[in-house]
């Protein structure tokens, strides 16, 4: 577990150069719920697949609501770009539906996080000069090194925004790099060997889809909103008690109609 933990937040680190280059472009979710607890949900960016014990997963406006806004049919994906920890319960939320769903009644599928927790003693940083994508200005993009289909073409490629954060070779000898941002695409690996090449074997094909684990600490959101209402209700009470004590007492002194003047005459 330990390993897991420290290869997602190296993963982290090998990004921060990148997420300046593409900040502008996330989208904040159309959700309340999301809105005003954002501060406690996680960037997830992972998909998933539906396997709900009634056939479905019901996706709700809000964690821990009543009300399904829809549902997805067991098989059925989504992607998850954030997690949150509602009640002792993890769920995702996705831009697809604006919705949340519970993550027990999920499974995650294989993908570069996957890849890199299997393989992380094997990467090594690259000191290559991109000699081959210098030759094509293209490549292929894939999922992971091995995997059982590419992702698509990136075209026009100018190597002075090309970065490669870590380098991993397969049993074959054939040189991969992970890029972070390319041009829209995020998270791809890149055979830098052959990058145009989409027939290359699929020596590291996809596993079943597997049970999500967090590895990274949440805040119950719950736990946190009744911790902290009661604070707040009571600031709220006596700054109301103070305004309507304060207004009686400048009603008290400024206006009272019974008062005599010098002359002995009443205020009307």
């Amino acid at each position: 577990m330990f390993k897991r933990v420290f290869v997602i937040l190296v993963l982290c680190f090998f990004f921060m150069p990148t997420l300046g280059a593409y900040a502008d472009a996330i989208i904040d979710p159309d959700n309340d719920f999301h809105t005003r607890h954002a501060s406690k949900a996680v960037y997830l960016g992972r998909s998933f697949v539906a396997n709900g014990e009634d056939g479905h997963v019901a996706i709700k406006y809000e964690p821990g609501s009543k009300d399904d806004i829809a549902s997805l049919k067991n098989g059925e994906v989504a992607y998850m770009q954030y997690s949150c920890l509602y009640d002792g319960d993890f769920w995702g939320f996705t831009y697809e539906y604006s919705g949340w769903m519970k993550l027990d009644q999920m499974l995650v599928l294989y993908d570069y996080v996957a890849f890199a927790e299997d393989h992380w003693d094997e990467f090594y940083s690259y000191n290559g000069d991109y000699t081959e994508i210098k030759k094509t200005q293209a490549l292929i993009a894939w999922p992971w090194p091995g995997a059982d289909a590419p992702l698509w073409t990136v075209e026009n490629i100018a190597t002075t925004n090309f970065y490669v954060s870590h380098a991993y070779k397969d049993i074959q000898g054939r040189e991969w790099g992970f890029v972070a941002y390319l041009y829209g695409s995020r998270n791809i690996w890149v055979c830098l060997s052959e990058p145009l090449n989409r027939n290359l074997p699929a020596f590291n094909p996809a596993p079943e889809p597997d049970i999500w684990v967090s590895e990274t600490t949440h805040v119950d959101i719950k736990q946190y909103v009744s911790e902290n209402e009661f604070p707040t209700l009571i600031v709220i009470i006596v700054l109301v008690t103070m305004v309507v004590v304060c207004t009686a007492v400048l009603i008290r002194v400024f206006w009272e109609p019974n008062k005599t003047n010098i002359e002995g005459k009443k205020n009307d």
